[in-house]
């Protein structure tokens, strides 16, 4: 009787089971179905219709895909590339990882003299002195603090040697497929061992009376007075926004800009600090001579493994250490504001956390990609050439970055990197009045323009979405309409 009561019971169960797996196969298929037509919409728009089209949407509770155009098919992702820097920083890395500088002296001080080595040993913290990273100070304010540190030890005249040791990354900021016209604008701006404001300097134009005049350069700030600037720029008309691009090298101290920007008032550019090291130590010796230190020491910047330099046998005292905010802070400024230089100095650390130096681009690369397959992800067709997703080489298929999204999908700290649609960064103009339902990094370039996150649906179901747009002639903006109404037909289901 108990024998035959188990099996009446289990056939009930097996009943049961499949009767919810027939409703759970007719839901997605009505799923599939609504999804299907919401996206014809947007696969018929004129504005994208000759462009390479790629959407994947998944259920991110389950992973299944529910709606795949194809989602197999390689992209170039711009900045969505930044999700798997990103959320490889937190797996690899951990949220609460930090970078630390130190400031560490040898020798011995004698009435005040100082005739030993100060050495500062970069640790590829890319928000050192960056007042834009929201919790940090300004790189005036951080060599100030640095300079008082040094006073507190007695040194009144400094005549050793101040050392600036970037050696902790490659020789090379700047991964080999950034193109001309991007490495001298901020945007482009390479990782090195020591970062200081971004590796950013701001140039203040003002523009002339008239179309066409040159226009005058007031100033540049931060600036090393050894390097030279080139100016071509000329006086566009009020509407023309800015048209300028600073040309410049790593370690080059010959920076020239053309183009035009508007008429009007003054107005400022960024572009990309040569040799963010050698500025670093430049100012820090201004700083020392303001707070009253008399300087009659030597600058020594390293810039190469080779050079006849060794520390490993001196014992260094540390005077003070720069401490940066920790990876979660970090990923979620990288994603809301796209910041490229953060997802370069990301990757790179993932071989200084192997013990690898210097830390190079293409050494991390590969630890990324065994990491995305130990989560399960197959990274076929994925090619990588950078963290930031800069290079013009870069692919990946939506349903890889939906599956990432999924696989990510428990892990808060990732999942509120993302900017909020509507109300922040990159994100802010589409979607609005949607609250916190929608979750994505945009991406951005010439020609292409992709978004990848999650959806909330008025429902409540929570999507992996990724909408991959690639070889279009329109504007990034007209495009982004275009997928931002995809992305309100699938939120109110």
């Amino acid at each position: 009787m108990r024998i035959y009561s188990f099996l009446t019971s289990s056939k009930r169960l097996l009943q049961l089971a499949g009767l919810l797996f027939t409703l759970s196969i007719s839901y997605i298929s009505e799923a599939q179905n609504d999804l299907s037509a919401k996206m014809s919409a947007l696969l018929r728009d004129p504005v994208i219709q000759k462009s390479q089209i790629g959407i994947s949407i998944r259920n991110t509770a389950t992973g299944e895909i529910v709606y795949d155009y194809n989602g197999s098919k390689s992209f170039t992702p711009a900045s969505n590339l930044k999700l798997l820097t990103t959320s490889a920083a937190i797996n690899l890395l951990g949220s609460d990882y930090t970078f630390k500088t130190p400031l560490q002296y040898s020798g011995e001080l004698i009435n005040g003299n100082f005739k030993g080595m100060l050495k500062i040993t970069g640790s590829g913290d890319p928000t050192m002195g960056s007042d834009k990273m929201p919790g940090n100070s300004s790189y005036t304010e951080m060599i100030r603090r640095w300079v008082s540190e040094i006073k507190k030890t007695g040194i009144s005249t400094f005549s050793g040697k101040l050392i600036i040791d970037p050696l902790v990354y490659e020789y090379n900021p700047v991964p080999i497929d950034y193109t001309w016209g991007d490495i001298g604008n901020y945007y482009g701006a390479g990782s090195y061992g020591i970062n200081l404001n971004e590796n950013q300097y701001v140039i203040t134009f003002k523009p002339g009376l008239n179309l066409g005049e040159p226009a005058e350069v007031m100033s540049m700030i931060p600036w090393d007075s050894s390097w030279t600037f080139l100016n071509h720029v000329y006086t566009g008309s009020a509407s023309s926004g800015d048209k300028s691009v600073i040309f410049s090298s790593p370690y080059s101290p010959t920076i020239f800009a053309e183009g035009s920007i508007p008429m009007g008032n003054l107005f400022s550019v960024k572009g990309s600090l040569p040799d963010p090291a050698a500025l670093l130590g430049i100012l820090l010796i201004k700083e020392m001579q303001v707070q009253g230190i008399n300087w009659n020491g030597q600058l020594v910047v390293l810039h190469d493994q080779n050079e006849n330099f060794s520390s490993d046998k001196i014992t260094w005292n540390t005077i003070y250490t720069e401490q940066s905010l920790p990876v979660s802070s970090i990923i979620k400024q990288t994603n809301t504001i796209s910041n490229n230089l953060y997802a370069e100095c990301l990757l790179k650390e993932f071989s200084t956390k192997k013990g690898v130096k210097p830390a190079s681009t293409n050494t991390s690369i590969n630890y990324l990609k065994k990491h995305l397959q130990s989560m399960g992800i197959d990274t076929s067709g994925m090619v990588i050439r950078d963290g930031s997703g800069m290079s013009p080489f870069n692919s990946i298929s939506p349903n890889q970055l939906t599956l990432l999204l999924f696989k990510m999908s428990d892990k808060t700290v990732f999942v509120q990197s993302l900017p909020v649609a509507g109300r922040d960064g990159t994100v802010s103009h589409i979607c609005k009045g949607t609250g916190e339902k929608v979750r994505l990094k945009s991406g951005t370039m010439n020609g292409t323009t992709c978004y990848s996150g999650y959806i909330k649906t008025d429902s409540g179901q929570v999507y992996s979405a990724s909408f991959m747009i690639n070889k279009h002639e329109a504007k990034n903006r007209t495009v982004q309409r275009a997928l931002e109404s995809a992305i309100l037909a699938i939120l109110h289901d």
